[in-house]
Parts: structure tokens; C-alpha cells; sequence
């Protein structure tokens, strides 16, 4: 055992991880469990980027904003709360905070009761099997069998309007704001951009989002993204798509100017034009480890670099950036560096977003089924179709099923209204299992539920739906 972030000195492991992520600690305890020594050295906050500065803290602020929009609603619920409902960033920043800790602690916990060393530094290659290791208390040098690299990825900056952390702020500085903007640009209309905008037009911040492409939410279903626009729009949100930027001013307001000649003013502007694999200071080209053009490293389906010994996973790979991603990459690539040959399936992938209504999807969009030439049918069910819609007071959304109209084979759903991000889950199971879509609409769902959309939408693929508005 080793005390919080202690470090016992160990000369040797059959593997080490650098970054602590979810990537990381998920493959460590793996790892472990298997029986051979293995550490995780981490320069920074322990859990990654996904603990400290994305998906706990954002899915905390989320909670809060949920609440409050809840506690506005009351009335329709036959609730009277009186008096004037106040919001204070600073306490639900303290919440978030809060949260995180709670959540390091019992990781932090985990991992050293799976017997991993736990090293705090920064770690750098020496050589293929050598890593340096540059703390506090100074310099040491590891040895590893095999090494993986797990250091995730960085907000993706524009060159042209640099991040200031007082007027210009990366998603990492919005998650520190202390005070609550009046008004916010958001640069870029990707899940990231389109997240903070729900939670602070939530809590009263005017939000205008500019993005260049012709929709919200690229590569998620056009009517899902067209939903949320509208939904958005409900709220007050200011959605501006197929706006390109081609001016902006930072002085007492950032000033933002776009092709047809609109300028929009605000408080504060989020660039939120995605994320970047973060590889600085690991010295990869020392060992010759290949790299992408977006600085990601190259890995085949092994995860294995180019180099014998050396993985990669995670964010730092490139597309998909997702936490539950990063894990599977890390079980696989720990796997093989015990001598297995095992390859990673990213057929199945669900994903969430955060927004309000929330979004899950999983497998390809109707568009892409589409421009493969493939033969599809589509079940569609609304949300406002549901019982439990209407008891709950959420009522806007759809569940998409597409098939190969040949097979009835799912492949790919996707649902925009509240509880999505969970329910889509029944369909990756249905995917995994290879499930058609009429075996699917067979599985009895119990009544009043949301999960009931999805069995509405099995069933409408061949016509077959019984709700009213499908």
C-alpha cells in the first residue's frame, strides 16, 4: 500500500501507464488484478482531464442547472414556492467541487487497494523501455516492459483568438469562473459548446453560439441536431449556423464579427472548437514513435504503436474522445502487452450528450446509412407519446431506430429528450447482440417508462407503433 500520493520506490514494472485518466486507472487495476507490477505516473490531478475538468464537474453543473430549471417549473406541478429563486455560481462551483473530491478520493482508494503505484511526476522517455520521471522532489528514472500512453487531450485553441482565462476561456477556465456572465459567445457548436450553453442559459446568461457548419452537433442525426436547435431556441439561446468568423475584439467586451457583417457583443467568449491530443513534453520522437497530422499518436487495432512495447489509448489517439472509449482501449492494450492478441471493436459505441433535452446515439446516423448505399427503414416515435412524458413534464423529444431494410438489422439509434443517455444503452445491447429490429419490439417494457420510446420505435421500424404520434 502506499499512502495518497506517496511514492515507494520501485525500480521495474511489467507495465507502465502514463496519465491517471480513464484510460489509465481503469487499465492499471486491470493490470493489477492480472498479478504483474504495474504503475500509473501522473504530472497533474489524479483521474484525468475526465474527473478534474470534464465529465464529472460538467454532468455537476448539469445536475444544478437541472435543478433550477425544475425549481422555476414548480407551479407546473402544483408546487407553490415562494419568493424569488436565487443563483449563486459560486456555490454550485463549491458543489462541483465537491463532487470532484468526492470522486478522487474513492478512485485514489481503488487503485491503491489494487496494489498500483501511484507516481506523481512527469514522465518523458529515455528509451523505449525507460521512462524519467521529473517531481517535486526531483528526478528518478523507471524501468517498464511495456509502456502505455494514456495523456489525453487539451481544448483546441484558435490562433487568431487566444485564450486570456478572463475574457477568452477554454472549457477548463469556464469550469473556475467565479462570477456569473450576463452574456457569453460560444465559438464553435460541437457537444462541448453546446453543453455550457444549456447549463448557463440555465442559470440567466444570454447565449449566442456561432458556428461555421451548417448545423449543430456535427456527425449527430440532422433531425436530432434540429431538435435541439428549436429547443434551444424555445429558451432564448441564439444559434447562429453557418457563421464564420472573420473578426473579433477583445477589450471590455469581446466583440465577435461574422461573414454577412453581424457583430455580436458579450461578457465573455467560450471557444469550444473541440479538443487536441496532448503529447508535450513525453519526448515521443526520441523513441520514434509515429504521430498523426493532429499530433495524435498512430496506433493499429492492437493499440500498439509502431514501437514494440509502447501503446497508446484514449484521447491522445484521436476520435473517439470518450471516457468509456479510453477505458475499453486500455483493457485491450493492456491484454496484449501480457501476450495476448486481442483488437478493439468500436462498432458499438454509445455516446452522450449532456444538452437539455439530453442526446444518446449510438451506431451510424440515417444520413450515413444512406450514403453507403444501404437500403434503410426508420422507426420513429415521439417523446410527447409517452404517458411518463406527460406525468413528468417532458414532452419534447423523438427515438429513432434505423435498420437495413433487408436483414431488420439495427444499425444505429438515436433519442433527444430526457433520460437518452441512459435508455440508448438497451439499443447497444440490442446492437452488440445482433438483435433485429423486430426481435427488439418483442421485449416487453414496463408501463409507465421512458425506455418505453424504444420498444414505440422497434415497433414503428415496420409500421407496427400504437402510440399517437408517431
Amino acid at each position: 500500500m502506499i499512502s495518497n500520493w506517496g511514492v515507494r520506490i520501485v525500480e521495474r514494472y511489467e507495465i507502465a501507464i502514463i496519465g491517471s485518466g480513464p484510460a489509465g486507472y481503469v487499465g492499471a487495476v486491470t493490470a493489477a488484478q492480472a498479478g504483474v507490477p504495474v504503475c500509473i505516473i501522473e504530472k497533474s490531478d489524479f483521474g484525468g482531464v475526465c474527473l478534474n475538468m470534464g465529465c464529472i464537474p460538467t454532468k455537476a453543473l448539469v445536475a444544478s442547472a437541472k435543478a433550477l430549471r425544475n425549481a422555476r417549473r414548480a407551479g407546473e406541478y402544483g408546487i407553490d414556492i415562494g419568493g424569488t429563486i436565487q443563483t449563486s455560481l459560486e456555490k454550485l462551483q463549491a458543489r462541483k467541487d465537491r463532487v470532484v473530491d468526492i470522486e478522487k478520493q474513492g478512485l485514489v482508494k481503488l487503485v491503491e487497494k489494487s496494489d498500483v503505484q501511484i507516481i506523481k511526476g512527469h514522465a518523458s522517455f529515455k528509451d523505449t523501455n525507460s521512462l524519467k520521471i521529473s517531481g517535486s522532489d526531483g528526478e528518478k528514472t523507471i524501468f517498464a516492459k511495456n509502456i502505455i500512453v494514456a495523456t489525453g487531450s487539451k481544448p483546441h485553441a484558435l490562433s487568431f483568438l487566444p485564450y486570456d482565462g478572463v475574457k477568452v476561456l477554454s472549457s477548463d477556465d469556464l469550469l473556475r469562473l467565479a462570477k456569473l456572465p450576463d452574456s457569453m459567445l460560444i465559438i464553435g457548436g460541437g457537444y462541448i459548446g453546446c453543453e455550457f450553453a444549456s447549463i448557463f442559459s440555465a442559470l440567466g446568461t444570454k447565449i449566442t453560439i456561432i458556428e461555421a457548419l451548417p448545423s449543430l452537433l456535427t456527425g449527430t442525426d440532422e433531425e436530432v441536431s434540429t431538435i435541439l436547435a428549436r429547443e434551444f431556441k424555445k429558451v432564448g439561446i441564439d444559434v447562429r449556423t453557418n457563421s464564420t468568423l472573420v473578426g473579433t475584439k477583445v477589450e471590455d467586451k469581446v466583440e465577435a464579427t461574422i461573414e454577412d457583417g453581424t457583430v455580436f457583443t458579450a461578457d465573455i467568449a467560450l471557444v469550444a472548437i473541440g479538443r487536441v491530443p496532448s503529447t508535450g513534453g513525453v519526448d515521443l520522437e526520441k523513441i520514434g514513435v509515429e504521430t498523426l497530422p493532429n499530433g495524435g499518436i498512430k496506433v493499429n487495432n492492437q493499440m500498439m504503436t509502431n514501437i514494440p512495447g509502447i501503446y497508446a489509448v484514449g484521447d491522445v489517439i484521436g476520435n473517439p474522445m470518450l471516457a468509456h472509449v479510453a477505458s475499453a482501449e486500455c483493457k485491450v492494450a493492456v491484454a496484449n502487452a501480457l501476450g495476448n492478441r486481442y483488437m478493439m471493436d468500436y462498432t458499438v459505441i454509445p455516446s452522450g450528450i449532456y444538452t437539455y433535452p439530453e442526446i444518446g446515439s449510438v451506431g451510424i446516423t440515417e444520413n450515413q446509412a444512406r450514403d453507403m448505399g444501404m437500403d434503410v427503414k426508420i422507426g420513429r416515435v415521439q417523446l410527447r407519446s409517452l404517458g411518463i412524458s406527460h406525468t413528468s413534464g417532458e414532452i419534447a423529444g423523438i427515438a429513432k431506430i434505423i435498420t437495413d431494410a433487408i436483414s431488420d438489422r439495427i444499425v444505429g439509434a438515436h433519442v433527444i429528450g430526457d433520460r437518452a443517455t441512459d435508455i440508448i444503452h438497451e439499443v447497444a445491447v440490442a446492437m452488440y447482440q445482433g438483435m433485429t429490429a423486430s426481435a427488439l419490439s418483442m421485449v416487453i417494457h414496463a408501463h409507465p417508462t421512458f425506455s418505453e420510446l424504444i420498444s414505440e420505435a422497434a415497433l414503428d421500424v415496420n409500421g407496427d407503433a400504437k402510440n399517437l404520434f408517431s
